[in-house]
């Protein structure tokens, strides 16, 4: 049986939109008659493509093991039936400009206590997003975003019952804006104020200009010897956290699958922009640190957003955590990533070769997969390419169609 985990996430194209979803979700947006493609390896040079969603297949609750990759912890959750291109002397050829796939299914994986041993795995090194380059105002915009993610939060407006006299009052300024009271009503949303937590290095390295130059602060004021916050109550900058993203706390904040249909820049600046406030580079490993509370929605977020960009991911162990606060006592589960915005492994035609870890037990799931539609005729040699495709970890796994 060839079924993935229903929590396993895939980017996927539904009604021309990107997105990030659960395969479980897939299966429910398939029956509701939506057109789902998915990204796929389409030829032996690497190259990927969007192929269409014939079906969505339930196989029921079904025992399923963790495929955890060596060095960036990266795992499907899979059948023992499920087909995996693995590792060969002839994955590559020579040159390493075609790649020869050879299959094993899961519970042939060879997995030992020394990795170097193990089975090796491909991962994408990019999901291929059709969407335009953008500017640098695109970067600084998605940049203004992204940083309100880590370092925002918002004041909502007290409710109360308009009066006759607001409601003229209101009345006017829609009609300032062009529009009826009730779209004025609409676009003054129920958000107050949005409020920024910055330091005096956001200062001095120009995140604060950045923040800025598009939308409209009050003055900084300062809460602490080298702490401010910076308050807006900009529209423009209120619609587009709105637009972008759900929650309001560090344990709820995420962005929405909007964010895939922009541009690359502004993708782009809003991982700058998170990194910017939540991030600390290490220099000698030239890669940027995360270390988050237990925001699982975010965290994936940063995952799939690197993989859209083409970036290396690496999910470190979680730990407890003490408040960053010398007086605070409280301890936090603290979830870990490294972002590597160059890569550092073997790669080769757009993917890389990564060894296994460990082939564990994951407990009994609702399992998913997928249906493709055929690529080439089954007379062709490429056919073989016909039922791949990428999750958006990176994995690249089979459709149902192999048993």
């Amino acid at each position: 049986m060839n079924a993935l985990s229903g929590d396993t996430y895939v980017f996927a194209e539904i009604d021309a939109k990107y997105g990030v979803y659960k395969l479980k979700e897939l299966y429910e947006l398939h029956n509701q008659g939506l057109t789902i493609k998915v990204p796929a390896l389409l030829n032996e040079r690497g190259e990927k493509t969007w192929v269409e969603v014939e079906d969505v297949v339930s196989f029921g609750l079904q025992p399923l093991k963790q495929i955890t990759l060596a060095t960036t912890r990266l795992y499907v959750e899979a059948t023992e039936g499920a087909i995996i291109p693995a590792y060969s002397s002839e994955l590559f050829s020579g040159t390493e400009k075609q790649i020869k796939l050879k299959f094993k299914l899961a519970n042939e994986l060879k997995v030992s206590q020394d990795p170097r041993k193990n089975d090796t795995l491909l991962l994408t090194t990019n999901i291929p997003l059709n969407i335009p380059e953008g500017d640098q105002t695109e970067w600084e915009v998605g940049f203004a975003l992204g940083f309100w993610v880590a370092e925002g939060w918002i004041k909502k407006r007290r409710k109360h019952k308009n009066t006759k006299r607001s409601l003229a009052n209101l009345n006017g300024y829609a009609k300032q804006k062009g529009m009826t009271l009730q779209e004025y009503l609409k676009y003054k949303t129920d958000i107050k104020e949005v409020s920024l937590a910055v330091g005096q290095s956001d200062f001095e390295r120009g995140y604060v200009n950045i923040v800025q130059k598009h939308f409209k602060f009050s003055k900084p004021y300062k809460v602490s010897e080298n702490g401010y916050q910076l308050r807006s109550s900009d529209l423009n900058y209120i619609h587009l956290i709105k637009e972008y993203t759900e929650g309001h706390t560090s344990h709820d904040k995420h962005v929405k699958n909007e964010i895939y249909n922009r541009s690359l820049k502004f993708l782009e600046g809003i991982l700058d922009g998170f990194l910017a406030g939540d991030g600390h580079y290490v220099k000698n490993g030239n890669y940027f640190g995360v270390k988050i509370t237990t925001n699982y929605l975010l965290y994936n977020d940063l995952i799939f957003i690197s993989k859209g960009l083409g970036y290396d991911v690496h999910i470190w162990k979680a730990k407890y955590k003490r408040g960053g606060f010398a007086w605070s006592d409280k301890v936090y589960w603290s979830l870990q990533l490294g972002i590597f915005k160059t890569y550092h492994r073997h790669t080769a035609v757009g993917l890389v070769k990564e060894r296994l870890k460990s082939f564990e037990n994951a407990g009994e799931k609702e399992a998913f997969n997928l249906v493709l539609a055929s690529l080439y005729s089954e007379n062709d040699k490429r056919s073989v390419f016909n039922h791949l495709y990428f999750t958006a970890y990176g994995f690249l796994v089979l459709d149902a169609i192999k048993t």
